[in-house]
């Protein structure tokens, strides 16, 4: 057994006698939960998407169309080894295509096992927004195939709408690429 006068005993007490004394200095705004999204524009609308559904952002890699699909399908990719399908998503969402400029970029998004390339007009980088500022979608003047893509917004200067990637693959005619 050890004695009161133990360097260990003496260590624990202490540690014991700190723990009844600690400060909490952590601020409101350090507990505040955040969503973090890709900020990109298309048509002049700024557009979010999930972190976790976009694998990475590349500049327009050389396209091979492909016959016989509709017309937002830009076509297919060779990037590092694998085939990525390419959709123009000006054209799939707003009826008007992305003429590749040289800040366009294609966002790869994943969705379980789906990969695809989506042509946009500019990607700005990750944002975080605090989830209590999230609403619900504001798309009045949105076309329908947007409407149905969205799952919110977050209004600053210019209202960020969020796009769902599992509305995108699984719910809209995204997956119809045949014409």
């Amino acid at each position: 057994m050890s004695s009161p006068g133990n360097p260990l005993d003496q260590l624990i007490a202490l540690e014991e006698k700190g723990r009844k004394h600690v400060v909490d200095f952590a601020t409101d705004e350090d507990r505040r939960e955040y969503w973090r999204a890709v900020s990109f524009r298309v048509e002049g609308y700024h557009l979010l998407i999930a972190e976790n559904d976009v694998a990475e952002l590349l500049i327009l890699p050389p396209i091979t169309t492909i016959p016989g699909t509709k017309q937002w399908v830009a076509g297919i990719a060779n990037v590092r080894g694998q085939l990525l399908p390419i959709v123009n998503f000006g054209q799939f969402a707003f009826g008007k295509p992305v003429i590749p400029a040289k800040q366009s970029r294609v966002l790869v998004v994943v969705h379980d096992d789906i990969r695809s390339g989506l042509i946009v007009d500019q990607v700005y980088g990750m944002r975080r927004f605090p989830v209590d500022e999230l609403m619900p979608s504001k798309s009045d003047n949105l076309p329908e195939v947007m409407k149905t893509l969205l799952s919110g917004c977050h209004e600053e200067e210019e209202t960020f709408h969020i796009i769902d990637v599992n509305k995108l693959v699984n719910e809209s005619e995204f997956m119809q690429a045949a014409a």
